[in-house]
Order: structure tokens, then C-alpha cells, then sequence
């Protein structure tokens, strides 16, 4: 074997490994095997071609390696790799579960897989962008990066809880005050998770008020954003007025807040 079939090997055992770090939660979530039979298919491809993009995004400005140039070709390959280890973890376990019916359901195991293998492709690429013994690190440590990886962190959490009942029931219990509460336990572990409690990766600077707006309130948006953006999706927004949904956005919002504020801590 050599090097370049070597490296391809280990990249796409890499990716795949990923893609069962971040997704198998989701794989073994019953409600995620009913949402995708009967979600718009309109609504799922947007989610998916959206899940290209930051995959790409992430491996375009996230996962130079040493020696190699920046190329947008390779940036795509990289992408290719990531989506097909996302759609081979789905495929497998959820075959080994019985849970797809190939034949007699294909149309429903297609949605199946694609569903399931949306935070498993992120998970595939943050394996193979930023845990690999090759990998440079970030390219940059541009603003810009920084909110590429709370997008991604805060994608790959949210989207093992949103296929859940327990977020429209923990929601449904709720009082006004919970959800005060709850808005403020979040950005206190938005910005203590990483920056004052200074874990591996975390900001070293104590300078409260430079971080809190640009990256504690900005990423608090963001992973509010993703969860309000996947509720939507996978339609629990149908017929339900602002005020509940805007609970059920922030119950989401917590493993979103913490998938975010992680994500910079294992690069």
C-alpha cells in the first residue's frame, strides 16, 4: 500500500470513527426513526445541503495539513470523504439494529440514513480536520473560525436532543421564571466553560467585557439559532405558537451552548 492509499485508509477510518463519536446518540434515538418518514423532504434537503456547507466550510478553513497546499479541490475531497463516513456509520449501525427495511421501505430507510447521518458527517469532519496526528491545527485563528466551530459544536449536540419528545415536554412544563433561569445558567456556561474557568483551548485573557459580546453572547445566538433552525426542520414549530417555541428553543439551546463552547476545547 502506498503512502497516498495509506493516508486516504486511515483518513476514511478517521472520519468514520467521528462520525460514531458525535451521531451514535442519535443513531439509537427512536424519534429520529419516525421523524424521518414523515418530514418534509423539502425541509430535509435544505438540512442536508446546509450540512455540506459546514462541513466544507469547516474542512476549507479548518483542516490544512502539514505539507499540503490550500486547495479548494482538496477541501472537497476532504468533504466527500466526511459525508460518505457520515452515510456509511448511519447505513451500518441502523442496519445492525434492524431498523432500516432496505427493501420493502426503501424510500424510508433513504430518509432514515440521510437524517441520521447529518451530525455524523460534522463529526466525520471535526475527526478528520482537527484530530488527526497530520493536521496542522486551526488554519487560522481568525474571528471568523472561532464561529465556524461554535456553529459546528453546537450542530453536532442540539441535533442528538432536537428528534426528541423530551424537549417539547420539558418545555411544556416550564414557567416564564424557568426559562429566565435557564437563559442565564447558559451564558454563564457559554462563557465560564471555556474562558474563565480556562480549560484546555480556552481563552488565558480575564478580561470579562472584551469576551463576553464578540464570543460568550455571539455564540449564545448561534447555538440559539441552530436549535431554533433544527426544531423547525424536523417540525416541532408546526402549529405551535411563539411563546412555547421559544422554550423549546431554549431548552435546546443548552446542549447547543455546550456542543459550542466545546468544540473550540478539543482543537
Amino acid at each position: 500500500m502506498n503512502a497516498d492509499t495509506s493516508r486516504l485508509v486511515k483518513g476514511l477510518g478517521r472520519a468514520f470513527g467521528g462520525a460514531l463519536l458525535f451521531a451514535l446518540p442519535l443513531f439509537m434515538t427512536m424519534e429520529i426513526w419516525r421523524l424521518a418518514a414523515g418530514m418534509d423532504r423539502w425541509r430535509l434537503l435544505l438540512l442536508y445541503l446546509l450540512t455540506i456547507v459546514l462541513a466544507f466550510t469547516m474542512e476549507r478553513h479548518l483542516g490544512l495539513r502539514q505539507g499540503e497546499p490550500d486547495s479548494p479541490l482538496a477541501s472537497v475531497v476532504d468533504t466527500a470523504i466526511a459525508l460518505t463516513a457520515g452515510i456509511a456509520a448511519a447505513a451500518v449501525v441502523l442496519s445492525i439494529f434492524a431498523v432500516l427495511e432496505p427493501v420493502a421501505a426503501w424510500g424510508e430507510a433513504v430518509a432514515v440514513v440521510a437524517l441520521a447521518a447529518l451530525p455524523a458527517t460534522i463529526g466525520a469532519s471535526f475527526a478528520r480536520s482537527q484530530l488527526g496526528l497530520d493536521s496542522t491545527g486551526r488554519a487560522s485563528e481568525g474571528y471568523r473560525q472561532e464561529l465556524f466551530l461554535m456553529t459546528a459544536g453546537a450542530t453536532v449536540f442540539a441535533a442528538n436532543v432536537a428528534p426528541t419528545e423530551e424537549v417539547v415536554l420539558l418545555a411544556g412544563a416550564m414557567e416564564p421564571g424557568h426559562a429566565l433561569g435557564l437563559i442565564a445558567l447558559e451564558l454563564v456556561v457559554m462563557h465560564a466553560f471555556v474562558y474563565a474557568v480556562e480549560f484546555k483551548g480556552g481563552a488565558t485573557s480575564h478580561d470579562f467585557a472584551r469576551v463576553l459580546l464578540p464570543y460568550t453572547v455571539v455564540g449564545y445566538v448561534i447555538a440559539c439559532a441552530v436549535s431554533a433552525y433544527l426544531l423547525w426542520s424536523f417540525g416541532r414549530f408546526d402549529g405551535t405558537a411563539l411563546g412555547p417555541a421559544l422554550i423549546e428553543t431554549l431548552v435546546l439551546a443548552l446542549p447547543a451552548t455546550i456542543g459550542a463552547a466545546a468544540a473550540r476545547l478539543i482543537v
